[in-house]
C-alpha cells in the first residue's frame, strides 16, 4: 500500500466509522424485485462554496425513481427524512439515505426533494438557504439497472453548495454521481475498523489485491473473502472488511462490478 501522509492518516481515521449502514428501511420483498441503496455525497470541486462552511445541514424530505420512457415516478413509501452534514460527505464520502426492494427494470432518473438547510459559516454565523412549500427538487438524469433478485444497486447522488449572485444554491454534480462511483461509505454504530467502499482493481498478485479509491491505493487481503463475481483488473470491487494496524484491508464480502 502506498502511503500518503496526512491523507492516509485521515482516511484510516475515517475508516474507523466506516460503513455497511446497517437498519435502513427495506422490509422484504419477492425474489422478483430488486434490491437498490441510494448515497449522498458532496464533491470538494475548487469551483464549489463548500470551503466557506463549517456545516451544511440539509434535509432530505423525499426521494423517487423515474422508470425509463415513463413519465410517472416511483416514490418508496418506507422513506424516511433524514439530515445530513455535507461536510461529513466531501470527496468520496457517503452516506445511504434509503434502501429497499425496488421493482427491476431501467430507471432513466433519480431525484431527491430538500425540505430544508441550514449552512454555518466559519465565523459561525448560520444562514438559512430559502426552501419553497413545495421543496427543492434536484434531478439527477443518469440511467442504471435493477434486476430481478440481482446484485444491489448502490447510486451515489452527489450534491454540493454553490454561491450564484449572492445566493446559496444546493446543486447536482453529475460527474461525481451514479451507480458506478468510488466511496467511502460513513455511518454512526458499527464496530471500529469494519469498513465497506468502492473502488477500482489494480492489480492482483494471488490473495494480495491493489485496490484504488480516489488517489490512493490500498493492499486488500482476499484470502477467505466471499467473492462474488471473477476478479480482473480494472473492474470495480465493493469490498466488506475490516483494516489492520498496518493499514491493509481484511476482505470478508467481495461483490465484482463491471460497469452494467
Amino acid at each position: 500500500m502506498k502511503k500518503y501522509g496526512a491523507i492516509l492518516a485521515s482516511l484510516l481515521l475515517v475508516a474507523l466509522l466506516l460503513a455497511g449502514c446497517a437498519g435502513l428501511p427495506g422490509g422484504t420483498s419477492p425474489q422478483e424485485d430488486g434490491y437498490m441503496r441510494l448515497l449522498l455525497s458532496d464533491d470538494d470541486d475548487e469551483d464549489t462554496a463548500i470551503g466557506l462552511f463549517s456545516s451544511v445541514n440539509v434535509t432530505i424530505c423525499g426521494i423517487a425513481f423515474q422508470p425509463t420512457g415513463s413519465d410517472d415516478w416511483i416514490e418508496p413509501e418506507d422513506f424516511e427524512p433524514v439530515t445530513v452534514d455535507l461536510l461529513d460527505l466531501v470527496g468520496k464520502n457517503a452516506t445511504a439515505i434509503w434502501e429497499g426492494y425496488i421493482e427491476p427494470g431501467i430507471y432513466s432518473k433519480v431525484r431527491i426533494y430538500v425540505c430544508g438547510a441550514t449552512v454555518t459559516l466559519t465565523n459561525g454565523y448560520k444562514i438559512d438557504i430559502p426552501i419553497p412549500p413545495d421543496g427543492i427538487v434536484i434531478t439527477i438524469p443518469i440511467p442504471f439497472v435493477v434486476k430481478a433478485a440481482g446484485p444491489t444497486v448502490n447510486f451515489v447522488f452527489d450534491i454540493t453548495i454553490e454561491v450564484e449572485d449572492g445566493r446559496y444554491l444546493i446543486v447536482p454534480r453529475e460527474s461525481e454521481s451514479g451507480p458506478n462511483q468510488e466511496y467511502w461509505e460513513i455511518c454512526d454504530g458499527l464496530s471500529d475498523g469494519e469498513i465497506e467502499f468502492k473502488g477500482t482493481i489494480l492489480a492482483i498478485a494471488g490473495d494480495m489485491w491493489t485496490v484504488r479509491l480516489g488517489d490512493v491505493e490500498w493492499s486488500v487481503n482476499v484470502t477467505g473473502a466471499e467473492i462474488e463475481g471473477t476478479p480482473a483488473i480494472g473492474l470495480m470491487a465493493e469490498i466488506e472488511g475490516t483494516i489492520d494496524e498496518d493499514g491493509t484491508i481484511v476482505a470478508v464480502e467481495i461483490e465484482l462490478v463491471n460497469g452494467e
